[in-house]
């Protein structure tokens, strides 16, 4: 065998005058050995002509075993930064650092000086402590230097960010990454890199956790043993998408974008497949009914009268907003009923029934969008008057209290506000930007008819064809930036999401690392495996600087995470309220219940 490139005696006080079967012991036990025959091994493969690079050659000798996900993710060129986790140690970098040599050969990994050993590696490293404090700084000038170097010459950098192996932690019960530094962060900054962010999966044993938890300073000495338990599993890699430099613009420093880099990373745990996959047994769907022929619908249209019931039309489009109760359009209510099934299915919701219509449609108002070109509805919203719905029928007369128990004081304090929901605009509608502007241009004209409804509530949906991890994230997001606090207290679902939480150590990192809805969207776009963002409604109502209740999941209606939101139409941004109401409301209004 070649020279050792890790001596026990080199790292123990007079461990070059110990008897060699005795340190040929240690070395064994502490997992040396299998690191000093494979390298041995790797240098006769390349003098013997070898174009395998030296990652390659670890993988293979040590042996380290894993499958990799997303490797198309990785830029063929250009100055790139792979952020990772850190669960094992040594083993970590080499197969990160072969993944990444498939894709392109001019990489460095950044390490601690106990790297430095493996001669085989020293074309890859930058040896460097950019993870320690001014001190370390001041000292590494030349590292900092040669990193910030090979990014704007445009190459590809593998950081742990991290720097070191994660342990457990006390607070949160389970072994986590240590802090991300917040210098990574500044590099990326500096170098314009786009960042690609990786989870791998794993942790080290239990003899490693419990050195650390009591002589952290003293667990380097194990790493090499950890590789040992590291052969007998196959690792898993999941590679996110890039995010490029103008993205990581949305960060407002260099902790928060710390913060981001590590979620992006950490969320690629939470698992990818649509949440509707989970149900083993497949809904009973019933067949669509027939649709009503399109001169039927166009009669009960024009049976309405136009100073009463027309709101609004789009000059451009010409897509026109009536709105009626349900009891007053029997045949426009089948087919809203007919279209909402269609719409909705699509997206992996709704009632499975031939036409989903129910008891509350008869006596609910309905924002029906027209095309009188095509004699067609284009789209729908259902709005039902609180005050009226709860005078005539009490609380369980508004169809959130099937889902919901609603308290007194929520009741009383929406007593002024209308019920949305049941929304959809059709397939051929969808693309078009002017849609869901005109329903919207709809609904604000019929505040202004009618002033004395200051507040717009109800669900919005995520549908389960979202990913678990997409979910999960969205859910996070709203309890933590949008919860009204006071109301939340005063409402509680009847099937609250559950499995649907973040690790708390994930969680800690929403304030900071999701501050911006911008950024909670591209983070969506990059989990989703068809790049969707956040469901459109959802951002409209937080663009209305809407506040989140509660949470509920609606079995009946294909699993969607139903999210009960508050608008107050006065608190909502003025720009937004001026071209929906034609000017600013009355913000002196005060709420039902307020004195």
């Amino acid at each position: 065998m070649k020279e050792k490139i890790m001596d026990l005696g080199d790292y123990i006080p007079g461990g070059k005058k110990l008897p060699e079967c005795l340190l040929n012991l240690g070395e064994r036990i502490l997992g040396f050995h299998i690191f000093n025959v494979a390298h041995s091994r790797i240098e006769e493969e390349q003098e013997a002509g070898s174009t395998d690079n030296f990652f390659k050659l670890a993988c293979k000798h040590i042996p380290l075993n894993y499958e990799a996900t997303g490797i198309e993710n990785i830029p063929a060129e250009g100055p790139c930064v792979i952020v990772c986790n850190h669960p094992h140690g040594m083993s970590d970098g080499l197969m990160l650092g072969d993944i990444a040599m498939k894709v392109r050969s001019d990489i460095r990994i950044v390490v601690n000086d106990f790297l430095n050993c493996v001669r085989g590696m020293r074309p890859y490293l930058i040896t460097v402590d950019v993870y320690g404090g001014e001190q370390a700084k001041r000292a590494n000038m030349a590292g900092m230097r040669e990193i910030l170097k090979w990014l704007k010459d445009g190459h590809c950098l593998i950081i742990f960010p991290s720097g070191s192996a994660a342990s457990w932690s006390e607070k949160d019960k389970r072994v986590i990454d240590d802090p991300w530094q917040t210098n990574i962060a500044s590099i990326i900054r500096k170098t314009g890199a786009t960042v690609v962010p990786t989870y791998l999966s794993g942790q080290n044993g239990k003899l490693f956790q419990f050195v650390t938890r009591h002589w952290k300073d003293k667990r380097g000495a194990l790493l090499p043993r950890e590789i040992k338990r590291d052969r007998k599993t196959l690792h898993q890699f999941r590679i996110g998408k890039p995010i490029t430099a103008s993205r990581l613009e949305l960060l407002p420093d260099d902790a928060s974008l710390s913060d981001f880099l590590r979620l992006s990373s950490m969320m690629l745990r939470y698992p990818d497949t649509a949440a509707s996959l989970r149900n083993e047994i497949p809904r009973k769907l019933e067949p669509i009914a027939d649709p009503i022929a399109p001169e039927i619908l166009q009669q009960e249209i024009d049976s309405l009268p136009a100073e009463e019931h027309l709101l609004y039309t789009h000059k451009s489009t010409g897509l026109q907003i009536y709105t009626a109760k349900g009891s007053q359009i029997p045949q426009l209510l089948h087919e809203i009923g007919v279209q909402r099934e269609i719409t909705f299915r699509t997206v992996g919701e709704g009632s499975g029934l031939s036409c989903d219509t129910d008891e509350y449609d008869l006596y609910y108002d309905h924002l029906i969008m027209w095309d009188p070109a095509e004699h067609r509805i284009a789209g729908a919203y259902r709005m039902g008057r609180t005050d009226e719905i709860v005078s005539a029928r009490g609380s369980i007369g508004i169809y959130n209290s099937e889902f919901f128990h609603l308290g007194n004081d929520f009741v009383n304090f929406v007593k002024n506000g209308l019920e949305m929901g049941r929304a959809f605009i059709t397939a051929p509608y969808q693309k078009h930007p002017a849609s869901l502007d005109t329903l919207w241009m709809g609904i604000g004209s019929f505040v202004v008819k009618h002033p004395q409804y200051r507040y717009l509530y109800g669900t919005v949906s995520v549908s389960s064809d979202y990913t678990e991890r997409s979910r999960t994230l969205i859910h996070e997001y709203l309890k933590c930036h949008c919860l009204h606090q006071e109301l939340a207290r005063d409402v509680e679902a009847k099937t609250p999401p559950a499995h649907m939480d973040l690790q708390s150590e994930d969680a800690r990192l929403i304030p900071t690392a999701m501050g911006d809805l911008r950024i909670l969207s591209s983070m969506i776009s990059d989990l989703e495996p068809d790049g969707r963002s956040i469901p459109v409604l959802l951002r409209q109502y937080l663009r209305l600087n809407g506040k989140m209740i509660s949470f509920n999941v609606d079995s009946e209606f294909g699993d969607t995470l139903d999210c009960l939101v508050l608008v107050d139409l006065h608190n909502a941004p003025e720009r937004l309220i001026s071209r929906y109401c034609g000017a600013p409301l009355n913000s002196t209004a005060k709420p039902a219940g307020e004195a």
